[in-house]
């Protein structure tokens, strides 16, 4: 098997072996497949390359399906290990059902959503497992309105992609001939304007000037945003974890780990956000 990986450096061909690229056995798909919050689970196990180019490809045709006018889909991650490998796949497979991808790479949940929204994209899917530790990941599918995708098409896609499955004997299916290939663009600078409208949103004039915040970025996807966006408004920001770091994110900070962000409390900060 001959893969061909391209990116902002250029491109390459690498040759794999077939059993090189596991996928999980039609058995071990969950059902139903897609939770609350898309599909979730261990890098390695269920999420895999080979499942997520699956999913892209399923993913896409559905999505295609339900436009009433053809467009991208829009592509973001977190820092995870795993997320490179998890938005490539899914890229790979969208592009193979005749899809335009345009990639974000690292950002925050809300940023895919809106972006989905307010451009032509027709769907849009983000690569994260949210509070959960580094070994898990998750693809959570947004539709044209930037709101989570229907239960009816998240349905549609997890009964194509056993389809598949169980047409191929529960190996890992060919994905056939979309008859025209979609592009892949990277478009990280679209993540400048998320943060741009999440400022305008705040009204003409607004500012954080004299206050002191603590900010736990969780060494997640946020950490590059986060603190900009504060300081623009005139916060002296104390910033916590504020590097994307893939081993790290979400272990003993953010959220769900409060204690180093209470630790800061006598320095005179006037608020506090554990992301």
């Amino acid at each position: 098997m001959v893969a061909s990986l391209s990116g902002p450096n250029g491109s390459a061909q690498i040759t794999l072996a077939p059993e090189s690229l596991p996928g999980p056995t039609l058995a071990a798909l969950p059902d139903p497949l897609f939770g609350t919050d898309g599909i979730r689970g261990k890098v390695g196990e269920l999420l895999t390359a080979p499942f997520a180019l699956q999913v892209g490809f399923c993913g896409g045709q559905v999505l295609q399906s339900q436009a009433s006018v053809p467009g991208p889909v829009i592509i973001g991650q977190d820092s995870r290990n795993s997320s490179d490998m998890l938005a490539a796949a899914i890229a790979a497979g969208l592009t193979a059902a005749g899809i335009e991808v345009w990639q974000l790479g690292l950002c925050p949940t809300p940023c895919v959503a809106y972006l989905t929204r307010i451009t032509e994209a027709m769907g849009g899917i983000m690569i994260s497992a949210s509070h959960n530790p580094p070994e898990d990941n998750g693809i959570k599918f947004f539709g044209g309105a930037g709101t989570k995708l229907a239960t009816s098409s998240t349905t549609a896609i997890a009964a194509q992609l056993r389809q598949r499955w169980e047409g191929n004997g529960d190996g890992v299916p060919s994905l056939g001939t979309a008859g025209a290939w979609g592009k892949q663009y990277y478009r990280p600078q679209l993540v400048a304007d998320y943060g741009q409208a999440l400022q305008a949103s705040l009204g003409e004039g607004a500012t954080l000037a004299g206050l002191r915040i603590v900010l736990d970025l969780a060494w997640g996807a946020a950490a590059p945003l986060g603190g900009g966006l504060f300081r623009r408004l005139g916060a002296e920001v104390i910033a916590l974890h504020d590097q994307p770091d893939g081993d790290r994110i979400n272990v003993s900070c953010g959220s769900t780990h409060l204690d180093d962000c209470r630790r800061c409390r006598g320095t005179s900060s006037r608020s506090g956000l554990c992301l």
